[in-house]
């Protein structure tokens, strides 16, 4: 008898099973109930998490008043947004090792409460930032207490490294957003390590295809969600139902994932400590608001710490000179010496700061010049998103039949050409304008998708795909963390210089943010030359009909 492709797959034959020994594929292939039940369970996880990389993006002017940040000092709420990108960079590379090694369920079930933790803090964070101490006697106070008075004796530390403690109820928002994106991060390769397991190796691009779809879509639905809630009940309950939700998902996986284990095999949480620190120390000293809060002064500038900077470097190098040395790094910096790969990943990293520019600035633009509130802000900011995974199918399709630098050059320039035309918005723009530079930006930021990926995946040896895949990923975030940083920090003090020279504030406001869009623009038109480099020969075509089609098979 002829042996079929999936039969012939080790990986395949493995016997699946639940905690009860019931097993999640038949063997025809098929999967049981048990395994849909698994595959539904890790794509709801994925979905949720990704959902909230965006969904205090229209909800930020209402937060930052409630964890006392005055609407000055927009460089301080952004923390709001770069926490979360923040611990999803660090956790995403590494956490899809420490599941093949403790285990699918193990590893799940751990981020899982990781991430229920993190909101549930989230949602407190305005109570334990008080300088009142919550009380004991209360349930919710006895669950409250130890949270407060960690934050109380993290403060002065805090204080004393230059980091502005003056609103606390921040800095616990900011921490928790961080907790609850490791655990969220974490959930993406362990939900596609899963999703793998399920489908064999034969049609694991359909499981890709299916985790990446899934991503999108939350990562699309985000700010719709985020303003619709925040409309209803008040931006806490966007991290309150998370609790009940992520409850059910363990009580399903409980029951449904599988137990088995891998080889006990080296991680690498040394080269992920020392990435993360690295960005982190970049982060914060790249540029901060100069000044106190209502002070005017013409001379303001970005103000870096250059202790921080420093710190950055060192410790990026010293994470460089351990991944060469190790044998399963985190991110094996030989990768890069692949022209498609470095400049999938420099594309990737100017996309990235482009997108997260538009995905901020727009509800406060019409929050701030417009006084529309979360729901009409989340709205127009739907007419970016919505077309972003339309891009992405068109990209797939053209990166099939052209080659990768011609999907990529047309989206980098479509990203550069609705983001200048967000920099023409005046401060009363019509719901024409509007739409006409969102779907245009968010056509653009479609496009470059499938580009990206295909690119790295051609760049690389098979052997290291995945690990190619999350590079571009990281990347794309590191480029949203270090856009937020810098353009707000140059932003608030051209908005302070502005007020300075006794110039309205609304005027001034409109002023700043539409030069942002300008400076967004350009970061984007630079992505024009990584662009015209991307994987050129052959074969990509016949890689990237294939990428193609696993992206848009569970679509159709």
């Amino acid at each position: 008898m002829t042996q079929t492709s999936e039969q012939a797959d080790p990986t395949f034959d493995t016997p699946f099973v639940t905690r009860r020994q019931r097993p999640l594929r038949n063997t025809d292939g098929q999967l049981t109930r048990l395994g849909c039940m698994a595959l539904a369970v890790v794509c709801v996880a994925v979905f949720l998490t990704a959902l909230d990389q965006t969904v205090v993006v229209t909800a930020l002017t209402n937060m930052v008043g409630d964890v006392g940040v005055p609407i000055t000092q927009p460089d301080r709420a952004a923390w709001i947004v770069s926490g979360y990108l923040l611990g999803y960079i660090i956790a995403m590379p590494l956490m899809g090792r420490i599941a093949d090694v403790f285990g699918r369920w193990r590893i799940f079930a751990f981020c899982l409460v990781l991430f229920a933790a993190g909101s549930l803090v989230c949602a407190a964070a305005p109570q334990l930032g008080a300088q009142v101490a919550p009380d004991y006697t209360t349930l919710s106070g006895a669950i409250l207490t130890p949270f407060y008075n960690v934050v109380q004796a993290l403060l002065g530390p805090l204080s004393r490294l230059g980091i502005d403690t003056t609103s606390p109820g921040l800095d616990v928002l900011v921490a928790a957003r961080f907790l609850q994106a490791v655990g969220g991060g974490a959930l993406v390769p362990v939900g596609m390590a899963v999703t793998s397991d399920l489908f064999g190796g034969s049609r694991r691009g359909l499981a890709l295809g299916l985790i990446g779809a899934v991503t999108e879509a939350g990562g699309v639905l985000g700010p719709l969600w985020g303003a619709a809630i925040t409309n209803a009940w008040g931006w806490v309950w966007i991290f309150y139902l998370n609790v009940p939700i992520a409850a059910v998902l363990l009580l399903a996986a409980f029951f449904s994932l599988p137990r088995q284990r891998g080889r006990r095999e080296p991680i690498d949480f040394a080269g992920a400590v020392l990435f993360g620190a690295s960005l982190t120390c970049l982060t914060i000293g790249l540029g901060q608001q100069s000044g106190q809060v209502g002070t005017l002064s013409a001379s303001a500038e970005v103000r870096v710490n250059p202790a921080l900077l420093g710190a950055a470097l060192v410790l990026f190098s010293l994470f460089v000179m351990l991944e060469l040395k190790l044998r399963w790094p985190v991110v094996d910096p030989r990768l890069f010496r692949s022209r498609a790969l470095s400049s999938s990943a420099l594309l990737s990293l100017l996309i990235g700061a482009a997108l997260i520019v538009a995905l901020v600035e727009i509800p406060i633009f019409m929050g701030a010049l417009q006084n529309k509130d979360a729901l009409t802000s989340g709205l127009a900011l739907l007419r970016l998103t919505a077309l972003i995974p339309v891009g992405a199918l068109l990209g797939g399709w053209l990166s099939s039949r052209f080659g990768c630098p011609l999907p990529a050059a047309l989206g980098v320039l479509l990203t550069a050409l609705g983001l200048w035309l967000m920099h023409l918005w005046p401060a009363t723009v019509d719901q024409g304008a509007i739409t006409v530079a969102t779907t245009t930006a968010g056509l653009g930021f479609g496009l470059v998708i499938a580009p990206i990926s295909t690119s790295a995946l051609n760049g690389s040896p098979h052997t290291q795909a995945g690990v190619a895949s999350s590079v571009v990923t990281v990347l794309r975030m590191t480029g949203m963390i270090l856009g937020l940083a810098g353009l707000t920090a140059w932003g608030i003090t051209r908005f302070q210089q502005a007020l300075a020279a006794h110039i309205a504030p609304d005027v001034a406001l409109h002023a700043v943010l539409t030069d942002i869009f300008a400076a967004a623009a350009a970061i984007a038109l630079l992505g024009t030359l990584p662009a015209l480099l991307l994987w050129r020969r052959n074969s990509e075509k016949e890689r990237g009909a294939e990428a193609f089609e696993s992206f848009v098979a569970p679509l159709g």
